[in-house]
């Protein structure tokens, strides 16, 4: 099984933000599974506001009270901000 870089912070709004940026062709969607099971991370739970993950994946997902979805896509979301305001 790969690696996977997990790292936790704060939003500018002081959300509570997880990234998971894992090597595609070492850690499948099976093994994130099993990876969030292991560390005990519910994606459908408060105690993260948003998890970030690169590549398409199975998660779970939660609709946040803002009408935006609580697991997001890394590349989506850098593209979507990349050309924000053009």
């Amino acid at each position: 099984q790969g690696k996977v870089l997990m790292l936790e912070g704060l939003g500018r709004l002081g959300e509570k933000i997880l990234v998971l940026w894992r090597n595609l062709e070492e850690v499948n969607n099976e093994d994130l599974g099993d990876l969030l099971r292991k560390l005990r991370i519910k994606t459908k739970d408060n105690e993260l506001d948003l998890i970030y993950v690169n590549g398409d994946n199975h998660l779970e997902n939660k609709r946040r009270a803002d009408e935006s979805w609580k697991v997001r896509l890394i590349e989506a979301e850098f593209h979507a901000r990349m050309f924000e305001g053009l």
